[in-house]
């Protein structure tokens, strides 16, 4: 029997491949029991994931009744080039206006200034500022998490 070869990313890997990635799927617990996957934009901040949703979304609900989850990040086309990040915990859920304000800033700053150039200041803000009232923030630990890359095979 041949030894089994470590494909887990190292700290610093997943550090960087989050920086890198541009869209995650979180997954609830489903009112049925089946799990609801939507994709995300997200930042990382410290040792959390951070995104917001409308407080109204399903995925809101769904944490708000059970706050299992988990967030996926992954690509490759090959199976020798298949890589990604699962985080599983317990979602937090952000009710503070300035903190949801802030994921909107971070997540403006992350996707859409690097193709505007606009910084939020210059305008964004209010539609940030606007779009946080009706949203929720939602938090995820890294804590608990598997990571591959079959690059190293």
């Amino acid at each position: 029997m041949s030894p089994r070869r470590n494909t887990e990313l190292s700290s610093s890997e997943v550090s960087a491949y989050l920086d890198e990635a541009r869209n995650g799927v979180l997954t609830t617990i489903g009112p049925t029991g089946y799990p609801h996957s939507t994709a995300m934009w997200f930042v990382v901040a410290g040792e959390e994931i951070l995104m917001w949703t409308y407080a109204k979304s399903q995925k809101a609900v769904n944490i708000a009744r059970d706050p299992r989850c988990c967030f996926l990040v992954e690509d490759g086309t090959a199976y020798d080039e298949l890589r990604g990040v699962l985080v599983t915990g317990d979602a937090k859920v952000i009710e503070d206006l300035d903190e949801i304000i802030s994921i909107g800033l971070r997540l403006y700053e992350r996707y859409t200034q690097p193709q505007t150039s606009v910084p939020a200041s210059d305008g964004p803000i209010v539609e940030i500022r606007r779009q946080a009232a009706k949203r929720i923030g939602i938090a995820l630990s890294l804590s608990s998490l598997t990571s591959w890359d079959h690059r190293k095979l």
